[in-house]
């Protein structure tokens, strides 16, 4: 066999190396904007926590049971999930499942919460981390 009919194996390593350049490119892409996708939704989430705002208003202790006001001051709508009541000897929490809309009060009455004679503090906290205080 001549030398001019023999394969060139300078031509398939460059096209193999072209191929994994490509390729690499492409992985190097999907990576950069899967990292750059789960920071924007961070800083949303971050902003809607930020935007976030809820108070207890008004606590009513009832012999049957008891009573909470809360007021949603952000512009978000919030979703209170646990409410808490501390002082010197009780540390308790309750389970709920609230949702005040932007700019609403909301009443809660509730037979399975007593609360104690001695000073305590009221907590709730929000599904996004955002705690309010009621002493």
């Amino acid at each position: 066999m001549s030398p001019s009919l023999m394969p060139h194996k300078k031509g398939r390593s460059a096209i193999s190396s072209i191929v994994v350049a490509m390729l690499s490119l492409v992985l190097l892409v999907i990576i950069f904007s899967n990292v750059i996708l789960w920071s924007y939704q961070m800083n949303q989430y971050d902003l809607q926590t930020a935007h976030e705002g809820v108070k207890i208003t008004e606590i009513t202790n009832a012999n049957d049971g008891t009573e909470f006001a809360f007021e949603n001051t952000g512009s978000v709508t919030v979703h209170i999930v646990a409410l808490w009541i501390d002082n010197s000897t009780q540390h308790q929490r309750y389970p709920v499942n609230l949702f005040i809309n932007s700019g609403e009060n909301l009443s809660f009455f509730t037979l399975d919460i007593n609360l104690p004679t001695e000073p305590y503090t009221i907590k709730i906290t929000t599904e996004r981390g955002n705690i309010a205080v009621y002493t």
